[in-house]
């Protein structure tokens, strides 16, 4: 019988090296994977931010939309009280510095005035009214003994919107002039 020469056999001189070189780009593929498992997560939270976001201005832009209906369908005056008792602020009366973003959710519901919101926000939407100034420019009537002045009343419209959760929301700020015949 023939011994087999132990030099020739293939099995012996191997060193584990492929192994090796499989076991690490085996880890580079699963690194690469958990990355992009990771990216997605964040993009996808990012996405829902923002729809979030465009909830939240949206409700505010139709909180605005709302006072502005409402300031064109008045027909007499109304006084600004500093506790706003008949839905009208005199200027600054609703808080200090930057009172829309600091007075809280429960301040909005119980002071401001409710525009109609959905089911996607997490409130409805809600308006305040300042009375920033009166102008009075152009015609006086005088009638009988006395005369009554004509202007413009410059109204401040400060609306909140939210979003789907309570942390979103948007504060939208506009002037609207509104003159009493």
């Amino acid at each position: 019988m023939m011994q087999l020469n132990s030099l020739h056999n293939p099995y012996q001189h191997q060193s584990g090296a492929t192994l090796a070189v499989a076991l690490i780009l085996l880890l580079v593929v699963t690194v690469l994977g958990i990355s992009s498992v990771q990216t997605s997560l964040v993009e996808e939270r990012m996405s829902g931010n923002l729809r979030d976001k465009h909830i939240a201005f949206e409700a505010a832009e139709s909180a605005l939309v709302s006072a502005e209906a409402a300031l064109a369908t008045l027909d007499d005056y109304p006084t600004p009280t500093t506790s706003g008792t008949n839905g009208f602020w005199t200027l600054g009366a609703p808080g200090a510095n930057k009172w829309w973003n600091t007075n809280s959710l429960g301040w909005w519901t119980t002071n401001g005035q409710s525009a109609s919101g959905n089911s996607l926000q997490h409130a409805a939407p809600v308006y305040i009214l300042e009375e920033r100034t009166f102008v009075q420019k152009g015609e006086n009537l005088t009638i009988g003994t006395g005369e009554v002045t004509q202007g413009k009343y410059y109204y401040q419209v400060t609306a909140r919107g939210q979003g789907g959760s309570a942390d979103t929301r948007v504060h939208l700020r506009t002037t609207f002039i509104k003159r009493f015949d």
